[in-house]
Parts: structure tokens; sequence; C-alpha cells
């Protein structure tokens, strides 16, 4: 006979038990009130579970070993295989961050429904770090060139744009258990997962990338039991009115958060770093975020009370040229990273111009001048081209350019006697929320303050195994590679904005 899986699911329950011999001392503290009773969405059985998960790890692993005998990893756009150096870099550390997170909720909530949802997905986590990692391996053995690979996990940590993926991912694991859950279950996973793990797959795919799909739609085909997870958290914050003013903070301030690094980063390389693009990514966040996530998600939750974040028509108005200016700044400091860039050509800025109205205008002549000093004998770097390099914000650690260098919304401003920077109106809330959570980020002009960019490299260790060729490159160009005495020529000084 076939089991029922409720009364399968109902005896699981049975196991879980709450001691009265002694009152355990809260370890993780939370503000919101959670019902002791609610529903966990998928009913999960533990034994179902993992057979399932091990049927799929046997398809994924066994397509990549197909995949390295199909020579697959030397067939991907040479400009997108770099593109997978900065993500498999950040992707572990958010996989690994988000199974904490599973732990801090199991701690803090007394509820067996939602502590069984939680203890599938930290499993679900654990899975996903590890297939990123054993992408990233498989790159780093058969790639052509896997420079990069090998440093990722370090580099990323003190990286100058790596710092603001290390501030993203705290918002999974600081601060209250119920808003880390709101941080990585309805915004992250329920918003910007399918951005990450569907559309940036469909580009991987259209630029001869085979492995970077299988791993990352086994990943997504979990997501749906994340997304129920967090709506099952907030289903169940929400029968509680004392929770909807705490809800809407969490969900206005972490959006943004969210908004900032995800559209930044994932912007930049779907865009920048494709040959064959299948679509803008503005048109894949209005898709992905504003008719799925706000249309669907957030609506079903408006009878509640909960409103579409507070700061989403600035989230609306940044997403045509953020990740522009973004990818402007790291271009224009590519020395300082552990994979090659490549130079835009006229077809490439055509297509930008022809997606994105006035880009031209706005970023052209950089692009034309990017291309002149790709060649080591032109002797200069993109970032001498500017008199001041722009602050990092306080707190997404992102370079002060948004959404566009001629309508920057920088402020600087004194704030616990120091002058710090914020991006925008919206991150110096975020402080003003929390101040005592961003006052002790050192960021990366303030660790390298006069350092000769030369020393910068060496230190950082972003060279190659013959101890002068730089990992970074410019470009493509395997025969006309930069070394570290070429950036030791240019004399270049790192200098903080906010003190020079």
């Amino acid at each position: 006979m076939a089991r029922n899986l409720i009364k399968a699911h109902d005896k699981i329950k049975g196991l879980e038990w709450t001691p009265t011999y002694f009152q355990p001392e809260a370890k993780y503290e939370t503000k919101f009130h959670i019902p002791k009773k609610t529903k966990d969405p998928f009913r999960h059985l533990i034994r179902d579970y993992m057979a399932m998960e091990a049927e799929k790890d046997d398809r994924q692993y066994g397509f990549l070993d197909g995949a390295v005998r199909m020579d697959n990893p030397n067939q991907v756009e040479p400009r997108f295989a770099e593109a997978m150096k900065p993500a498999m870099a950040i992707l572990p550390f958010a996989e690994y961050a988000a199974g904490k997170c599973q732990g801090m909720l199991i701690s803090t909530v007394e509820n067996e429904e939602l502590r069984n949802g939680y203890l599938a997905q930290m499993l679900d986590e654990v899975r996903h770090n590890q297939q990123e990692m054993y992408l990233s391996r498989y790159y780093m053995k058969h790639y052509a060139d896997p420079a990069g690979f090998d440093v990722g996990q370090k580099g990323f940590g003190e990286h100058f744009l790596g710092s603001a993926g290390r501030s993203f991912i705290e918002t999974f694991i600081a601060g209250d258990p119920i808003e880390c859950a709101i941080s990585l279950q309805v915004v992250g996973e329920t918003a910007f997962t399918n951005p990450l793990f569907v559309a940036f797959p469909n580009t991987a795919a259209a630029n001869g990338d085979m492995a970077t799909p299988t791993v990352f739609l086994s990943i997504q085909s979990d997501e749906a039991r994340h997304m129920a997870n967090g709506y099952a958290t907030l289903a169940a914050a929400l029968s509680d009115d004392r929770n909807l003013p705490l809800i809407q903070e969490a969900l206005d301030k972490y959006f943004w958060r969210t908004h900032k690094f995800i559209d930044s980063f994932l912007g930049t390389l779907t865009d920048y770093f494709s040959v064959n693009r299948l679509q803008p990514y503005k048109q894949l966040w209005q898709q992905w975020v504003i008719e799925d996530w706000v249309g669907s998600f957030i609506a079903r939750l408006e009878k509640f009370g909960l409103k579409p974040p507070r700061w989403l028509p600035q989230a609306q108005e940044n997403i045509s040229w953020m990740h522009h200016s973004i990818a402007m700044s790291a271009f224009a400091l590519w020395p300082v990273s552990f994979w090659r860039y490549d130079v835009m050509t006229e077809k490439d800025c055509a297509w930008f111009e022809e997606n994105y109205p006035g880009w031209y205008t706005h970023y052209g002549k950089f692009w034309e001048a990017y291309r002149l000093m790709s060649d080591r004998k032109h002797g200069q770097i993109p970032a001498q081209l500017f008199p001041n390099l722009p602050p990092l914000c306080q707190v997404c650690q992102l370079p002060c350019v948004f959404p566009r260098p001629d309508i920057n919304t920088l402020r600087i401003v004194e704030k616990a006697g120091k002058k710090r920077a914020f991006c925008s109106e919206p991150c110096e809330w975020v402080f003003d929320l929390e101040p005592k959570r961003y006052l002790g980020y050192q960021n990366w002009y303030e660790k390298f303050d006069g350092w000769d960019l030369a020393d910068v490299v060496t230190k950082l260790g972003y060279i190659r195994p013959d101890g002068k060729t730089l990992i970074a490159q410019p470009h493509l160009n395997a025969e006309n590679m930069w070394t570290i005495d070429d950036i030791r020529r240019l004399q270049y000084t790192i200098k903080d904005p906010l003190r020079n």
C-alpha cells in the first residue's frame, strides 16, 4: 500500500520535543512573535528527500564527466568563462551563509513544522556549496586558462568589489534570525534566484557553457522549497499584527541591499561578459523581479497589510544604468582582479546602444579609451583617466557611481565623528537604522591608501606561477600579457577619496 503522506509526516513531527526540565537560554534572540502552530508547506520526509537529491546529483555529475570527455570547457566563449571566476568565488560563501541562517532559525523558532522545512533547506545549502565548489574545480582542471579559479575564495575577500559581496552575504547571518530569513528566503531566493539560476544559465548555454546550466538548474530545483519556506515564515509572522511593521522595515531594507549587489554583479556578468546575448539584464529584471516577485508573490501578501518595498521605485530607476557604472569601475581598475576582462567591440557597443538608449553618450568614450589602453605598449590603465576614483559606500561597499556618473546620488556626511560616503539615500537610511553594524567596516581604500598599485597586486597574490605575469588582463590576448613590471612603471598610487 502507498504510504499516507500526512500520516507519515505527523509521525515524523512526533520526534520533535520541547524539554521541560530546564529553560534553555536563547542563543539567537528575535523581536518577532512566531506562533507555535503553523504548516510546513512541503511536508518533508527526509528519506524521500535524500533519494530525490541523490538522483539529481547522479544526473549532474554524470553530465559533467561527459562534458569533460567532449572538451566542453574549452568550447566556452573565453569572455564568458572569465565571468565564472568571480561567480564561483562568491557563490559558495552565499550558500554557506544560507546554511548558517537555517541553523539560526532552527535554534530560534519554536515550531516543529517550520523547523522541519529549515532542516531540509540546510541540507540543500550544503549540497549547493559542494556543487559550486565542484564546478569551480571542473573549470580549474579542464579550462585552458585556469588562473583565478585557484585563488577565488581567498581573492574575493580582498577584492575591491568583493567587499560588497561580503557585506551583502552578511545579511543572511547578521542580526535578528527572522530578518535574516526575510533577506535570504523572501527577497534573495524568491526574487533574485530566478535571474541567477534560470536566466544566467540560459546565457551560459548561448556562450557554449553546458556545465553551468547543469549545475545551476539542479540548484534551482531546490529553490522552490526555499521560496515556500520564506512564504511559510512570512505567513506565520503575519498572523501576529505586532510583526507587520517589523516585517515591512526588514523587507524595505533587504530588498535594497539585495538589489544593490545582485543587480550590479549579475547585470555586469550578463551584459559585459557575454559574446552571444539573449536579452538585456534590465528585461530579465523586469520579468523576474517586477512581474513575478512583486506582481505575484508580494501581491498575495498585500491582504495582510504588507506593501511593496519602499525603495522599489529607486531600484527601477537604477536598473537601466547601475551595472554599466559598476562595469566601468571594475574595468578601470582591472589589475586588482583575478580574472581577465575583454575589450568591448563596435558590435558590443552597438548592442548596448540599441538596448540601453543613451548608453554611448554616457559610457562610449570610456570604452573607446579602454580599447586603446588594453595594449600594454600604451603604458596606461583606465583608472588614470579619472582625477579621483569614486569613494565606496559605507553600507553596500560599492563605488558611489549610482545610477550614472552625470546623475550621481553620492552623499558624503559626517557620522560618528568621521566622514563617510553613501551611494544613495536608501543606503544612508539603512545605516541610520543600525549604525553600529556598519561603523566597523574598513573599506578597500582605507586598507591600501598610499600603496603603489604594483605592491597591492603583489600583496593580493594576483600573479601567475611565473612570478611576473598578472592573472588579470584587460583583454583575452594570450600573446600580449601584462606583467607586474608594467604595473610598477605606471607609478600609480591608491588614494582614499575621502582622505585625499
